[in-house]
């Protein structure tokens, strides 16, 4: 049992440590790109498995993608809003010890995001169901 942990741990490890290079590469030729090359994607794209994508046609990526941004306001309704929410109530009369401040406040950032989560979803879903056209990416 010992043993196979030990492969287990290896195993995550060594793939946790390929994901977070891939990571920081990826991160970093985000950065030449926009700061050095002058060349900046201003669209929602995302780093993305396609693979599955790409074997539905164009309708059904459209409804997977709607069902994926509706996924994604749920989840930000729920966790980020509600549950941050709550968060906020039930730290709100802590304070940090070695700033005094409320730690009501620093999880206020936690429902803020969720908004912006929200708000800018919905956006993308608007946009995208004017242009057609364009090219799905979930």
């Amino acid at each position: 049992m010992n043993k196979t942990k030990i492969i287990i741990d290896k195993i995550l490890l060594a793939l946790s440590s390929l994901l977070l290079l891939t990571m920081v590469v990826l991160s970093l030729w985000q950065i030449l790109s926009r700061y050095v090359f002058n060349m900046c994607s201003e669209q929602k794209k995302h780093i993305a498995i396609v693979f599955f994508r790409e074997k539905f046609n164009p309708t059904t990526q459209r409804i997977l993608q709607r069902l994926s941004d509706v996924l994604v306001i749920l989840v930000a309704g729920a966790l980020m809003v509600y549950g941050g929410f709550k968060m906020v109530m039930l730290t709100s009369s802590q304070t940090a010890a070695a700033t005094g401040i409320s730690m009501g406040l620093v999880y206020l950032s936690l429902p803020i995001s969720g908004i912006f989560v929200i708000f800018y979803t919905i956006h993308s879903m608007a946009t995208n169901k004017k242009n057609k056209n364009e090219e799905v990416g979930f």
